[in-house]
């Protein structure tokens, strides 16, 4: 059963460097995929980069965590400077308990969708910053989005392992919440990918790394999660990714690499024209 691949950089439009790296993995590179975050400082040259680079599948990581908000008067999700808090925990408490955070939510993630498609980028695919879409009163909310703008595909970060990646214990929680996500998606008339990488190696996409997964890839359509770019005039403050993402970029451009995506037969696509990308019959969402 022939592999097909959707290489996703996540943070497109987080700075100028994480953008150009971005684009410059899909122009030398393998990468064929990204997530745009709408409100970030470089989104609007990210979004024109998209146009000029119409093989580059371009999805939406919906953010609640870093920036600031497109919309205003979020008084449940932003600090006394109107940025969003940086804390995770603090967020899914608010959600999982103030119907007015989830409404604040739904506005604000709805402005991003709006914002990007209105700069002529149709979304091939949601994602969030933090994976937080699986917590589930916010997967609620992202899979009512994904119907509403006829969003066909929401990654499901359902890990698979590889000889010498161990799952994080903070990632075992994410993949309990990946199980259940899954079934609400496809329930909603939505889809996903067969299965999912990039948890586990998250900043060390090496190389190396590639090698080993390329000799365990799984059939089907999966999604590879990388984090590319150059982390000029970026800190610990900004991103915990820094170094990191200069190795994951220079594997993307590796010749040994994509020589060996081609000796295997990989498929390289993204979630805009991969298999089966036209959305099944719509549901009722539970």
């Amino acid at each position: 059963m022939t592999t097909s691949l959707i290489i996703n950089a996540d943070d497109f439009g987080f700075s100028p460097g994480i953008t150009d790296g971005i684009i410059d993995a899909h122009r030398h590179g393998i990468l064929t995929s990204t997530t745009l975050m709408a409100n970030m400082p470089d989104t609007l040259r990210a979004m024109a980069l998209a146009g000029e680079n119409p093989d580059l599948g371009v999805g939406i990581h919906l953010g609640l965590t870093q920036g600031r908000p497109i919309t205003s008067n979020l008084c449940s999700l932003v600090d006394g400077q109107g940025n969003f808090c940086r804390g995770l925990p603090t967020l899914l408490a608010k959600v999982s308990i103030s119907g007015r955070a989830r409404r604040e939510v739904q506005r604000e993630w709805a402005a991003q969708i709006e914002f990007t498609m209105a700069h002529k980028i149709i979304p091939t695919h949601l994602d969030s910053h933090k994976h937080i879409h699986h917590w589930p009163p916010l997967a609620k909310i992202t899979i009512e989005l994904s119907r509403s703008y006829n969003i066909g595909f929401i990654r499901c970060a359902r890990e698979v392992s590889i000889p010498g990646y161990k799952t994080r214990p903070a990632y075992t929680v994410l993949a309990h919440l990946a199980a259940g996500l899954q079934p609400r998606i496809t329930a909603a008339g939505s889809r996903t990918t067969d299965w999912f990488f990039g948890l586990s190696a998250t900043g060390n996409m090496s190389t190396q790394t590639w090698q080993a997964l390329l000799q365990h890839l799984p059939p089907g359509t999966g999604e590879v999660m990388v984090h590319p770019g150059n982390p000029v005039g970026l800190t610990r403050q900004h991103t915990r990714l820094l170094a990191e993402r200069s190795l994951e970029q220079d594997a993307l451009v590796d010749a040994a690499v994509k020589a060996r995506c081609t000796a295997l037969g990989v498929k390289l696509v993204h979630y805009g024209n991969c298999e089966g990308a036209a959305r099944p019959p719509l549901t009722n969402v539970e």
